[in-house]
């Protein structure tokens, strides 16, 4: 007997009725009557009896039918899924096949046996399970490397302000996350998520100065809250105040970088201001003597300018600040980190 889509439908709206029905009807209580030897036996079942066992009948059988329902649903994925994978297999053979037959000399025609295309998919397969074990230890390592790096750039004292203004400040082009980690099946899910976060941490850190301009110093005055010297009066010190103990008064650029001011100031006295890359900025001051102009691009062996005494200062000594978008950061604090991580790069 043939169902039309029609018939089906018809049934099941007759289902649905008989079932709403029995859910809803009102029960009333039954007596039933039964004779045996000619003694007489009365039974009772009551209504609210009846409307538990329907009730709970109309429960039972819908269970029952979505769980038979979702078995059959995942069967067929999983038939789906098993289609596609021998589809793939065959896929593979062929081309096993083709590579084989390309390879030969034109005078030597011999194709995979079956038994040779079994050997090859299994070779391909632990093969494939070998690169999944290393992508897998290689994510816990990234895993770890990212809580340490998380845990230096807390140490450094950078808000996430900071750190945002280093990575909105990076340039484009690079490791392409959306291209070439999304393009590899290997690299998908949270091992392309371990993978940006190491490339972003990275980011901010590198673009950190990793040294002081001066080699040998001691530090007369440090970052944050302190009280004036020649005020006396509290106020937030921008930077660090060094003073030379080698008796070597050159100052170097922290990191490689453009000269964005070079010139005498009220307060600062001589100074020099080089912009890095990713919005980072170093601030040298009260300078005895400038050796760089605007414009000159500046590396890590160019001697800026000697330590002096000039604007408002009470001694001789190097004011240096780091700034990242225009906001000071605790040089010392970020300095260390940046050298943290060249170490365990050096390793």
């Amino acid at each position: 007997m043939r169902f039309s889509p029609l018939h089906l439908f018809s049934h099941v709206r007759s289902l649905s009725r008989t079932v709403r029905h029995l859910w809803v009807r009102d029960y009333q209580d039954v007596k039933l009557i039964l004779e045996q030897s000619g003694d007489l036996r009365y039974f009772s079942i009551p209504a609210g009896f009846q409307r538990f066992f329907a009730r709970s009948t109309i429960v039972v059988s819908g269970v029952v039918l979505f769980s038979l329902l979702v078995l059959s649903v995942t069967s067929l994925s999983l038939a789906t899924s098993r289609a596609r994978l021998e589809r793939s297999h065959e896929e593979v053979f062929r081309a096993l096949i083709s590579s084989t037959a390309e390879s030969q000399d034109a005078d030597y025609d011999q194709t995979l046996t079956e038994e040779q295309m079994v050997t090859l998919a299994q070779t391909i397969r632990d093969r494939d399970m070998s690169i999944r074990r290393f992508v897998e230890t290689s994510m816990v390592a990234v895993s770890e490397e990212n809580d340490t790096l998380k845990t230096q750039l807390e140490t450094s004292g950078l808000t996430e302000k900071i750190v945002k203004i280093i990575q909105q400040n990076s340039p484009n082009g690079g490791f392409n996350v959306d291209g070439d980690l999304q393009s590899n099946p290997l690299m998908r899910g949270k091992v392309a998520e371990e993978l940006a976060t190491n490339r972003s941490l990275r980011e901010v850190l590198y673009a950190l100065p990793g040294r002081m301009p001066i080699s040998n110093f001691s530090l007369s005055s440090d970052f944050g809250i302190r009280k004036h010297p020649l005020t006396g009066k509290s106020h937030f010190h921008t930077g660090v105040d060094l003073m030379s103990e080698a008796g070597d008064d050159k100052i170097y650029a922290v990191k490689p970088g453009v000269v964005v001011m070079s010139e005498f100031h009220n307060q600062y006295g001589n100074t020099v201001v080089i912009r890095h890359s990713n919005g980072v900025e170093s601030l040298y001051a009260h300078m005895a003597q400038l050796l760089v102009k605007v414009g000159d691009k500046v590396t890590t062996d160019k001697v800026l300018g000697y330590i002096g005494n000039t604007g408002f200062s009470t001694g001789k000594h190097l004011h240096f600040e780091i700034l990242v978008g225009g906001y000071p950061v605790n040089p010392q604090k970020v300095i260390r980190t940046a050298q943290y991580v060249q170490q365990i790069e050096n390793k």
